[in-house]
């Protein structure tokens, strides 16, 4: 391997980067929408006004760096630079951080070069986001360090501090990553002392960095604090049952239904410290539906790259009729394009890890916390195929030792034909690496999935006493060994997946949810439904039995009367009302006393008459 690269290559990287990423700004025109739009707006607020959007929550490095723009006379075009010059910054961070851990011109050339080309990235290129700024950031953060940690530790402490400080304005969630500098000093051959000194050095200067934003939470909140008010929010988005973690506009309908806030609106801290109670509160109701929505979205953080190119191309609205036209044209090509380069950058980097585990280069395996600490937090908080960025760069750093590894191994064996033992090393583990990735990684997804059936759950806004809350909706079976999903989340709460009925017979679906009450007397009521009456009802406390209410009446009016022992409600929206279903009684197993009402119960159990489908 060669000692050092030139800064030539580092500037054609720059250069190519810069070049392919502009072009695409100025052929593609897409639109900001959602968050993105959010940003721009509330830069043109903060040059118009003098201060932040009343309703803005989140980090304010972005939305300065766009102000900046604005206030210089720039409109969207320019704005989406932005983009296009962290795009091209990250790409030469990639050639720094290969040419530092490697010393190989080939290996920091061949990094280069695979994030400026990178399909995906150079269409982020056209979205006025703070996912690739604040990933360049974190980039050039990490080759400061390693380029510095082993001859000048404090100069690599004040610049890491520096770069992540920057990222940590942007992305709140970049500043835990600070610690791990500790990591990358060892491996430089720094004694532990040293080490954890170069770290508080380190998380010292991204705190002084961010003291101002402190200062202005304590004069607007009266707390002091350096990261935003939005991470419980963000965590309520991600805990949702009803859509899989994913983000829908059911939830902010839900939460001011039963807050009487909106998610954005003030008071930001008690809406953020609610949002989080709520989302610890759903992590918990059942830990195996939890381990399968935390496995749906390493998923979605870590294998779907087509969907990076949903908000610069395919969601609604971001592209003009003409423009969405072509992309529509091209997108089965452009999304077979995106999955393929990241499944062979995936390969590469595997076999660029077994090198690096075999060859025992510290420096780069340093870097590997970085990228497993920031996908353990999106994993557990709420995830998106763009939150990658970060950990894409450092892949990146992999892939290309793996392909320069692959090149010279193969013309090894050619020109000497045999394989060294060390190569067969290192083609073993890089083989049972891949394996391993994938071959597990689709195995787990699919226990994940089955995890997320077989416990499905969901949420719905009922009310007591006229009192809005939430209801935890959990599926009934007669069966134990019944693991058909019947529970399904809809925009506005919760529905029942009707089963195919069987020539023999017919299938019922139901599901009950469970209110935590004290004794008394209460009206509760299901999609605007009063479901039954009842007094004397026992709660949920130590020794107590469970209240259950049985809802309504086929006529649908509820009835009043006393409740004993564990009570279900059944929400009348989930009577049949489908061709071939049809209102049946109450199952003999489920004991009338459970509610004594004047009404006839059970028309809110669906039976589908034989050879029908819903």
């Amino acid at each position: 391997m060669e000692d050092r690269s030139g800064p030539a290559n580092a500037v054609f990287v720059f250069v190519l980067a810069l070049a392919v990423r502009l072009a695409w700004v100025i052929v593609v025109p897409t639109k900001p929408v959602g968050d993105f739009a959010m940003y721009v707006e509330s830069a043109a607020h903060l040059v118009k006004f003098g201060e932040l959007d009343p309703e803005y929550i989140f980090m304010p490095g972005y939305v300065f760096l766009l102000a900046a723009v604005q206030a210089l006379g720039g409109g969207l075009l320019a704005c989406k630079l932005v983009g296009v010059l962290a795009g091209a910054g990250a790409a030469v961070a990639v050639h720094g951080i290969a040419w530092q851990v490697w010393q190989s011109r080939r290996i920091a050339l061949l990094a280069g070069l695979l994030c400026a080309l990178w399909p995906a990235g150079i269409a982020q290129a056209s979205v006025t986001g703070t996912d690739m700024p604040a990933a360049a950031l974190m980039g050039l953060g990490c080759f400061s360090l390693v380029r510095h940690a082993s001859t000048r530790r404090c100069r690599a402490a004040v610049l890491f501090g520096v770069f992540m400080g920057l990222a940590s304005s942007i992305r709140a969630i970049a500043f835990p990553l600070c610690a791990l500098a500790i990591l990358t000093f060892r491996a430089a051959g720094l004694s532990w002392r040293t080490a954890v000194r170069g770290m508080v050095v380190a998380c010292a200067v991204a705190v002084f960095l961010l003291s101002p934003w402190a200062v202005r939470n304590r004069l607007r909140y009266g707390e002091t604090f350096i990261s935003d008010s939005h991470g419980g929010v963000t965590a309520l988005v991600g805990a949702n049952p009803n859509t899989d973690g994913n983000y829908s506009r059911s939830l902010n309908r839900m939460f001011r239904e039963v807050t009487g806030w909106s998610v954005l609106s003030e008071p930001h801290r008690q809406v953020d410290r609610t949002s989080l109670a709520m989302a610890l509160s759903w992590i918990r109701f059942d830990p195996a539906f939890t381990l399968g929505q935390l496995i749906f979205k390493a998923e979605r953080l870590l294998v779907r790259e087509r969907g990076l190119f949903y908000w610069p191309l395919f969601r609604a609205g971001v592209l003009p009729p003409s423009a969405a036209f072509v992309a529509g044209c091209w997108r089965t090509a452009l999304e077979t394009l995106a999955d393929t380069f990241w499944m062979v950058v995936i390969g590469a980097a595997l076999a660029g890890l077994s090198v690096a585990i075999l060859r025992r280069r510290w420096l780069v395996l340093s870097l590997l916390p970085f990228a497993a600490v920031l996908s353990a937090l999106y994993i557990a908080i709420f995830s998106e195929p763009r939150y990658r960025f970060p950990i894409t760069l450092l892949v990146f750093v992999l892939a290309a030792a793996g392909m320069s590894w692959a090149g010279q191994t193969a013309w090894d064996v050619i020109r000497e034909r045999r394989v060294s033992r060390s190569a067969r090393r290192e083609i073993g583990l890089a083989l049972a690496l891949c394996l391993l990735v994938f071959i597990g990684a689709p195995t787990a997804a699919k226990a994940g999935a089955s995890l997320r059936d077989q416990h499905r759950w969901s949420v719905q806004v009922c009310h007591v006493n006229q009192a809005a809350r939430l209801c935890s909706w959990r599926r009934v079976s007669d069966n134990p060994g019944d693991n058909r999903p019947v529970v399904r989340g809809v925009w506005d709460g919760v529905g029942l997946a009707l089963p195919r009925a069987q020539p023999q017979g017919s299938q019922t679906s139901a599901a009950e949810t469970e209110l935590d009450l004290p004794r008394g007397e209460y009206t509760v009521q299901v999609a605007g439904y009063r479901a039954c009456r009842c007094s004397g009802g026992r709660g949920r406390r130590r020794g107590d039995h469970a209240s259950r209410w049985y809802g309504g009446d086929a006529g649908g009016s509820g009835g009043g009367g006393k409740c004993h022992g564990r009570q279900r409600i059944y929400p009348p929206a989930w009577r049949a009302s489908s061709p071939g279903w049809q209102v049946v009684p109450a199952p003999a197993h489920w004991d009338s006393r459970w509610c004594h009402g004047t009404g006839a119960h059970g028309s809110l159990v669906g039976e589908q008459a034989p050879g029908r489908e819903s």
